[in-house]
């Protein structure tokens, strides 16, 4: 393999997908906004607007992470996993990636990665019609 090139990642999450795909992403600032709803009231709450941090006081002289930890409230995940925007990516990394469907469905709109931010390497396998395998070694050196 060759180094054709260096990749910066200043956010510390990578997106893959077609030039298409990609000029459609969404533009906005973002703005993560974490929603919870109470299992027994149906009571929704909002960071940022109900409380700020997991370890404010929210019900019942409890932090929001001991009321997450006794399943007193509940995470309500976006119902959009096809959008592509940056809010939607950067919500739903917990496993440290997130393939991105087309809105039919269809795996292979995008791919996002959670990763350390820096500078790193960018190499490929070139055969007779191009490049035939890509790497990004995001080791830090």
């Amino acid at each position: 393999m060759e180094k054709i090139g260096e990749i910066l990642l200043d956010s510390g999450v990578l997106v893959l997908g077609d030039l298409v795909e990609i000029k459609k992403m969404s533009h906005l600032p973002h703005q993560t906004q974490r929603i919870f709803i109470d299992n027994k009231t149906q009571q929704v709450y909002k960071q940022g607007y109900d409380f700020q941090r997991f370890t404010d006081i929210l019900l019942d002289n409890k932090t929001v992470n001991q009321l997450l930890a006794e399943n007193i409230l509940q995470e309500v995940k976006p119902a959009n996993t096809s959008e592509l925007s940056s809010e939607n990516i950067l919500n739903n990394l917990e496993k440290g990636f997130k393939q991105i469907d087309f809105e039919n469905g269809t795996a292979g709109k995008a791919f996002a990665a959670l990763l350390a931010e820096g500078v790193f390497s960018v190499y490929a396998e070139m055969g007779e019609n191009g490049i035939e395998k890509l790497l990004i070694d995001f080791k830090k050196e």
